[in-house]
């Protein structure tokens, strides 16, 4: 059943980066559809061990455009900011593929938190502030690609710190409610973190001057993350004898 999970993260993580592909060739719709496919495949992928994925992001979507409907018209939860693109595909002046990016960003933290354990409540959280960190790359390098700009400045390469207040607000209360709806506790392995780093490549190629110091520092830190999931991964699969010749050894 584990395998099921695994291969619904590869083929998120792929559709990220066939998304990101393609982008740089045709026009950006082909390859938001193409993540869009490719994100419908890895819940059915998911569904047999863990039913209630589409309500996960479902939920995100759900929360995200209320607080994107809420931030435009009255600068709460992020600050004020508006967007430059986007403007044919709005509900309710919310741009339609922001909508669907708040839903799966989510499903794409949370996958990553399955990798970091096996608490649902320490996931909630952790989901939560791994979409903060993802978010301390994609707003300096969305604004520097003319996506949006913020009419609030803050520390964060220009971007205000009540941004990212608001991203782990929205982020924990989709999350929240998931957790109170949702049966399943499905376990995690280091490949469910995969699609979280593929969603790099895309914010380094839009990242301009400045941003691409945030992009990268962004990266790293979730890069060392992935590195303590692969080590302990790695020691809880080593041989018992092999763990004890270890620790008399250090």
């Amino acid at each position: 059943m584990a395998g099921r999970l695994a291969l619904a993260a590869i083929l998120l993580a792929t559709g990220y980066l066939l998304s990101f592909t393609f982008a740089l060739f045709l026009p950006r719709q082909v390859g938001e559809t193409l993540l869009l496919v490719f994100l419908v495949a890895s819940l059915l992928a998911a569904y047999k061990e863990w039913k209630e994925a589409p309500l996960l992001v479902i939920l995100g979507s759900l929360v995200g455009f209320f607080s994107e409907f809420l931030g435009l018209n009255f600068g709460v939860p992020f600050g004020s900011y508006r967007y430059l693109r986007f403007r044919i595909a709005t509900l309710f002046n919310v741009p339609i593929p922001i909508i669907i990016a708040w839903g799966t960003y989510l499903y794409t933290s949370y996958l990553a938190s399955l990798a970091l354990t096996r608490d649902k409540w320490r996931r909630l959280v952790l989901a939560s502030l791994l979409m903060v960190l993802l978010d301390l790359a994609i707003d300096p390098a969305m604004v520097s690609a003319g996506f949006w700009e913020w009419l609030d400045t803050g520390p964060w390469f220009g971007i205000p710190m009540l941004n990212f207040v608001g991203w782990f607000t929205v982020s924990f209360v989709a999350t929240l409610l998931y957790t109170q709806i949702a049966k399943s506790n499905p376990e995690g392995s280091p490949a469910l973190y995969l699609p979280y780093l593929a969603t790099y490549p895309q914010l380094f190629y839009f990242a301009n001057g400045e941003a691409l110091l945030a992009v990268s520092i962004s990266f790293t830190i979730a890069i060392l993350i992935f590195g303590l999931v692969l080590q302990r991964y790695i020691t809880k699969k080593l041989p018992v004898a092999t763990r004890r010749e270890q620790y008399i050894h250090s």
